[in-house]
């Protein structure tokens, strides 16, 4: 379902060289083509059955082989089941051990993409190159049809292909307008409207501190002081924001690109001193929450419902909308356009642009990844691979991703019309799809809806659907990703951020430590008393990272696969996005999307 939010984390990332480099077509019936049609190029007699057993180790929630919406995908692909085997909750490698050492590896496996099991299960040959699957339109047109690029991204090492990704952009230039990004600056816009300014008030550093003081003389409705600026939850959830600011990268490892060619990490960088002082002389003014240097998610949680904060730079998705329009006796499912004309309710957040720092140009947090999320691997020992890969090339049609999404027509959550499935809400939101116990988790089990799209699926930005006008407090998150957009803070993953550990080197070994050294030194830079303690406090953080965190040896390590990545056919990939495929978030009628 395209949905104005995503159920689960964002996308995960790629292998890389170090790391073993791991890593349709549209219908008009009302039903999905069966996989072993000769139009789909599976020309196996109908009558035929095949009997596989399948390992997803990273999934808790089980799968009833039963289910009519899994009888259906069976039946469609041409693929029968005969065991699907979940995982514990626990480390994937620790379970792949297990499962290694019993001598009971499956036919088909299911990871996520950044697995680092995928390189000890290449490396150890229990995985069947899937090459020659990708090149021939004649046997597997749909897989044949997956980009080039990303068909790269996975390559291993070796120069094989070892798996089927799922659920990848089907067309990567030209992309769903919503990825989840909605980080950046948020603030409350009847607190900005009460201290005089406006959002473009906001757009240099001097009239953002401007806000911030103006706001610290305000007291909430409770008669307590008005907290002016937050970085979001625990562990400095929000630092990478301020970090761009300064025209640092800070995400995932923190190593920039330089014009040389070679990776530095965050902290060599003069913005990332610069951005520590900028915090901490906001501490120092009364402008910053200091609990933000060691609160739980729970307390900053409950700040923002109580709506504490002026201003946050943060990950966006703990904003306090949905609890101000309970509040205010306003209905959630309230579209933008409707609480537009009535007029937005005093606490309501909206995202702005982030403050200019002198003429730094911002660095990029919001990433783009249309590579997939998951990958099935096939058993190097597995008979007959040529019926199963047909069943996961039919799985890569729009067919077969309606009907993973909502079940058979005949089941009421959808109908076609003109090409696009229109959703029955009521069914859908109903106890057999979102609305069964713990939030669908029990329908899954039951039925089987969506969890075959982990095994193999197409991306749903190219999907035609009819979408309903989005609620208005994702409408906020939809527009903070097209701040992102405009900025340049949104792009393709950049290569250093696709880079794993090597497995025994020295980032795997001292990573753990190093992170430990910069939540130590972070707090004490962000409350140093003054400019000499913060001098002492950010020359110590070098210091250790030197001697207890081995960066010199760290940072040479990764520099060598930095290189070595760049070589392979994945680091030279570039994606450039021509346009994208916009939402209906700011209408009041359903609208068809995805064309």
């Amino acid at each position: 379902m395209k949905q104005g939010w995503k159920r689960g984390a964002k996308s995960a990332l790629v292998m890389t060289a170090a790391a073993a480099l791991i890593a349709g077509c549209s219908g008009k019936g009302n039903e999905a083509p069966a996989a072993n049609n000769e139009a789909n190029g599976n020309t196996a007699a109908p009558a035929e059955k095949t009997h596989y057993n399948l390992y997803a180790p990273a999934m808790t929630t089980p799968i009833n082989l039963d289910g009519p919406i899994t009888q259906e995908v069976m039946k469609q692909s041409g693929v029968n089941w005969d065991k699907v085997e979940i995982g514990n909750g626990g480390d994937l490698s620790q379970q792949i051990n297990l499962k290694l050492a019993a001598g009971t590896f499956p036919d088909a496996i299911i990871l996520p993409s950044d697995s680092l099991v995928w390189s000890r299960l290449i490396n150890e040959k229990k995985l069947l190159p899937l090459d020659d699957y990708f090149n021939q339109p004649d046997k597997y047109p749909n897989l044949a049809k997956i980009d080039n690029r990303i068909i790269d991204y996975w390559r291993a090492s070796d120069g094989h292909i070892y798996f089927v990704p799922s659920a990848y952009e089907p067309v990567i230039d030209n992309p769903s307008a919503w990825q989840g990004n909605a980080q950046g600056l948020w603030v409350q816009s009847s607190i900005l409207k009460k201290a005089g300014m406006t959002a473009d008030d906001l757009r240099t550093l001097d009239g953002f501190e401007k806000y911030l003081n103006a706001v610290k003389g305000i007291k909430d409705d409770k008669g307590r002081a008005m907290i002016p600026l937050s970085l979001g939850g625990e562990n400095f959830a929000g630092l990478e924001i301020v970090m761009s600011m300064f025209g640092v990268r800070s995400t995932d490892n923190g190593f920039n690109e330089q014009p040389d060619g070679t990776v530095v990490p965050d902290y060599k960088l003069p913005g990332f001193k610069d951005a520590f002082a900028w915090l901490n002389h906001q501490y120092l003014n009364g402008l910053l929450d200091p609990e933000t240097a060691f609160q739980k998610k729970d307390l900053f949680k409950e700040k923002v419902n109580n709506l504490r904060f002026g201003a946050m730079l943060f990950g966006g998705w703990d904003n306090p909308n949905v609890t101000t329009l309970k509040n205010r006796n306003i209905p959630e499912a309230i579209t933008y356009n409707a609480l537009e004309k009535q007029g937005f309710p005093d606490g309501w957040f909206d995202p702005a642009p982030l403050p200019a720092v002198q003429a730094i140009k911002p660095a990029q947090y919001a990433n783009y990844n249309p590579f997939g999320t998951n990958g099935t691997g096939i058993s190097a020992k597995i008979k007959d691979p040529d019926r199963l890969m047909k069943g996961l090339d039919w799985m890569q049609t729009n067919e077969a991703f309606v009907l993973m999404e909502y079940g058979p027509e005949s089941m009421g959550a959808y109908k076609l019309e003109d090409g696009a499935a229109v959703e029955n809400y009521d069914v859908f939101r109903g106890p057999k799809f979102w609305g069964g116990d713990n939030g669908g988790m029990a329908s899954v089990t039951q039925y089987g809806f969506w969890w075959w799209k982990n095994l193999a699926s197409v991306g749903s930005s190219h999907i035609k659907t009819m979408e309903s006008p989005w609620p208005a407090y994702n409408a906020m998150l939809y527009k903070a990703e097209e701040i992102n957009h405009r900025q340049g803070t949104f792009g393709l993953t950049p290569k250093a951020a696709r880079i794993k550990p090597t497995i025994g080197g020295t980032v795997e070994k001292y990573g753990p430590v190093q992170s430990d050294i910069r939540l130590k030194y972070y707090a004490k830079m962000l409350l140093a008393k003054n400019d000499g303690d913060f001098e002492a406090a950010y020359n110590q953080f070098l210091n250790e990272m030197k001697v207890r965190g081995h960066d010199e040896e760290t940072i040479a390590e990764f520099n060598k696969d930095y290189q070595a990545y760049s070589d392979t056919p994945a680091g030279k990939i570039t994606v450039d996005i021509k346009k994208t495929l916009p939402r209906n978030v700011y209408s009041d009628k359903p609208a068809i999307i995805g064309e």
